[in-house]
């Protein structure tokens, strides 16, 4: 269950090693200056910095394109140089255009690369996945749960239903669904619950998110796991086998310190955000601590543990 990267191919033993983990691109990958196709999209892409929408249309299409053909050709190297060259700036590009544009302006993307369009995931999928998870960040700090798009939650949820255990970037870029806790339209805390029967690796840092939106409503889905007898998942850990929510207390523990920020949406220092002020309440606190001591998790801990303790 060890998360890997799929840049530099490294293995990570805990959440906190993979959660700050990131690398440079590969010195052996081939060079795209040359490539008629890559040089098109370059194009694209400085037109579309520009604010140029029609160019930012092409340049999504065109990246799309390009990186289809590195795939099917089965050069790797070539598809992550690009990936690694032109990602950051696309998703800044449609960052900029959705927020001046509004919801509708990257819904049209999200319909247009959806993954029921495709048997496999559009390569464009981690692009559309950052924006939307920004826009889904900003909408809840900016006013409410209930203003989050339900198609925006869907989308992620569509993700989710198909995404495998070795496509670590679209499973990166479902941590953020866990913002949309609580909406009232889209049951995100019971998708959570579902995935932590089979997958805890993913539902961990979805929890994370969820407490940085919902703090209470975070540990209400954390005590409901805890009471669920049918999640019996282990998750292996340098002191051994443990527990479902030993490893899933990695979330609040995360949440509660300041080392351990999330990378995810990538390219974008989130917690920096004017309107973003996060601490653990005492009331939380102590449900956290009740959960600890139910399940016998503190026996090795000295009297003063906090649940930073638990990060994994």
């Amino acid at each position: 269950m060890s998360p890997d990267c799929e840049d530099c191919g490294k293995t990570f033993e805990t959440f906190a090693d993979r959660r700050q983990h990131d690398c440079s691109p590969s010195d052996n990958a081939d060079s795209i200056e040359s490539d008629p196709a890559v040089q098109q999209l370059a194009d694209l892409v400085a037109d579309a910095e520009n604010g140029d929408v029609s160019a930012l249309h092409q340049a999504i299409a065109q990246y799309e394109t390009t990186q289809a053909a590195a795939h099917d050709a089965g050069n790797t190297n070539r598809y992550r140089e690009v990936s690694k060259t032109y990602q950051n700036q696309l998703i800044s590009s449609l960052d900029d255009a959705t927020q001046a544009n509004g919801w509708a302006f990257l819904e049209e993307f999200i319909e247009a690369y959806h993954p029921d369009t495709a048997d496999e995931f559009p390569h464009v999928t981690t692009i559309l996945q950052n924006v939307t998870a920004r826009y889904l960040i900003r909408t809840r700090l900016a006013s409410s749960v209930a203003d989050i798009p339900v198609a925006a939650l869907d989308y992620f949820d569509a993700i989710l239903d198909d995404v495998g255990e070795l496509q670590d970037y679209i499973r990166e870029g479902l941590h953020p669904y866990g913002w949309g806790i609580g909406h009232p339209d889209h049951d995100v805390a019971a998708t959570i619950h579902t995935l932590a029967k089979d997958d805890l690796f993913l539902a961990n840092p979805m929890l994370e998110h969820a407490f940085y939106a919902d703090q209470y409503a975070a540990v209400e889905l954390l005590e409901q796991i805890a009471a669920d007898d049918s999640i019996q998942e282990t998750v292996p850990h340098g002191t051994g086998e443990i527990s479902p929510l030993r490893a899933l207390l990695d979330a609040p523990a995360g949440a509660a310190s300041d080392a351990f920020w999330p990378t995810i949406p990538r390219y974008w220092d989130w917690h920096d955000d004017p309107s973003f002020d996060f601490e653990l309440d005492a009331a939380v606190s102590q449900r956290l601590r009740a959960l600890v001591k139910q399940e016998g998790l503190d026996a090795d801990l000295p009297e003063d543990w906090t649940i930073t303790d638990f990060t994994m």
